[in-house]
C-alpha cells in the first residue's frame, strides 16, 4: 500500500527525502517482511535509535527547562514525558496510527490504537527524521510537540495519588476489582473497577492489570480533584 506521507511531512516540517526508510520506521514486525539477505523488514532496530535520540533530547530540554530543580524531580520528569503513554498520545496526535503497517491479525485486532505500537513507532520516527535530515531537526521536533507535555505529564503515579487523597480525607485505601476481561490469552483486556470507602467508583481498561488499575485510578482522581477545585470556588 502506498502511504501518504503529506501529512507527516507537515508535522516535521521536513521535506522527506528517503520514503522507503519512513516507510521502514512505520512497518510493525506483524507484517513479517524480510529483505534479500533474509533481514526482517521492520521497525525495531529504528526504534532501538530512536529512543536514544529522544532520551537524550529530553534530558537536555528538561535540564535547561528546570535549572533550580534537584535530581529525583529531573528523573521523575524525563520517566513521564518518554514513557510509552506520552509516546503514543503524541503519535495520535500527528497521525502516526493512520499510517502504521500491521499485519492482517494485528490491523484486525485494533493494533494502530495499542499505546506499545504507536508509542514504538513514534520512536522509528524519530530515528528515520535523525537519518533522513539531522540530529538538530530531529531535537527542534521532539522540543516542539513535547514542551507542552511538560505541563500534562504525572510525576506521580495516579494509584499513589488516590491514596494520598483518599487519605488526606480520612477515608480507607481504595479497593480494585477485574469487572471484565476480554480478547485472547497473549492481548488480554482486562477492566477494573477502583472504589472507595465512601461509594466512589472509576472503571477502565489495559492490556494488563496493572495499567487497568492505573487508568481506573487517573479517572477516580480526576472526579475528586475537580469536586474539590468546585468546592474551593
Amino acid at each position: 500500500m502506498q502511504i501518504d506521507f503529506s501529512n507527516l511531512e507537515s508535522h516535521l516540517n521536513h521535506k522527506i527525502n528517503d520514503y522507503n526508510l519512513f516507510e521502514h520506521a512505520l512497518t510493525h514486525s506483524s507484517v513479517g517482511k524480510t529483505n534479500s539477505k533474509g533481514i526482517k523488514h521492520n521497525n525495531e532496530r529504528l526504534e532501538f535509535l530512536g529512543d536514544r535520540v529522544l532520551n537524550f533530547t529530553i534530558a537536555d530540554l528538561i535540564y535547561k527547562q528546570f535549572p533550580d530543580k534537584p535530581e529525583g524531580f529531573l528523573s521523575k520528569m524525563h520517566s513521564a514525558l518518554v514513557s510509552q503513554t506520552t509516546l503514543a498520545e503524541i503519535a495520535k496526535q500527528i497521525k502516526l496510527d493512520e499510517l502504521i503497517q500491521l499485519g492482517k491479525g494485528e490491523a484486525m485486532s485494533g493494533g494502530a490504537q495499542k499505546p506499545t505500537i504507536l508509542s514504538d513507532a513514534m520512536e522509528s520516527i524519530l530515528a528515520a527524521y535523525y537519518i533522513d535530515s539531522s540530529f538538530e531537526d530531529a531535537q527542534n521536533f521532539i522540543i516542539k510537540y513535547w514542551t507542552p507535555w511538560m505541563e500534562k505529564v504525572e510525576l506521580k503515579d495516579p494509584k499513589s495519588r488516590l491514596q494520598e487523597i483518599l487519605q488526606q480525607n480520612g477515608l480507607s485505601l481504595p479497593e480494585y476489582d477485574v469487572v471484565d476481561e476480554r480478547g485472547p490469552a497473549h492481548e488480554r483486556v482486562f477492566v477494573i473497577k477502583v472504589s472507595t470507602s465512601d461509594g466512589r467508583f472509576a472503571m477502565a481498561e489495559g492490556l494488563s492489570k496493572q495499567e487497568a488499575q492505573q487508568n481506573s485510578a487517573r479517572k477516580l482522581v480526576q472526579i475528586l480533584e475537580n469536586k474539590m477545585k468546585m468546592k474551593n470556588k
